[in-house]
């Protein structure tokens, strides 16, 4: 009868050893699903306290902003560029990695096609050095 109680102890011990691993996958899983939904807008709130801030590495850029558009039912964003030299532009999107180059006298748009409907950040980065970072809204 002794053997039995010591077996059944055993697998007692293995029972709470599973518990807490699956109360330790479920937190996990709340976690991760917690961070995907909030990891857009924590971003989002990274870079307009970085451009509001102003940043150290802007190069010849001086500004730059970006803001939703009427055309592509909302789902294009322009972004206007000031540079303190000629120099050419590329403008990355956060969303859909698309890009488009243009070269800047003074001052240029580029508008951005086809991003999704989530808030995003354009990236602004100059050839002659320098990048600044646009956030954009979220589409209404």
């Amino acid at each position: 009868m002794n053997l039995f109680n010591n077996l059944s102890s055993n697998k007692e011990r293995g029972q709470g050893l599973v518990e807490y691993a699956l109360i330790l996958v479920l937190v996990a899983v709340v976690v991760i699903g917690i961070l995907l939904t909030l990891g857009p807008a924590v971003g989002q709130v990274f870079s307009r306290i970085n451009l509001a801030l102003g940043s150290t590495d802007s190069g010849v850029i001086t500004s730059a902003t970006a803001a939703r558009t009427g055309g592509g039912n909302g789902n294009d964003v322009k972004v206007t560029i000031t540079v303190s030299a000629n120099t050419s532009v590329t403008v990355n999107d956060s969303q859909n990695a698309s890009s488009q180059t243009a070269t800047c006298n003074g001052s240029c748009v580029v508008t951005l096609s086809g991003v999704g409907p989530a808030a995003g950040t354009a990236t602004v980065s100059a050839d002659a050095g320098g990048t600044v970072l646009a956030p954009y809204d979220a589409k209404n």
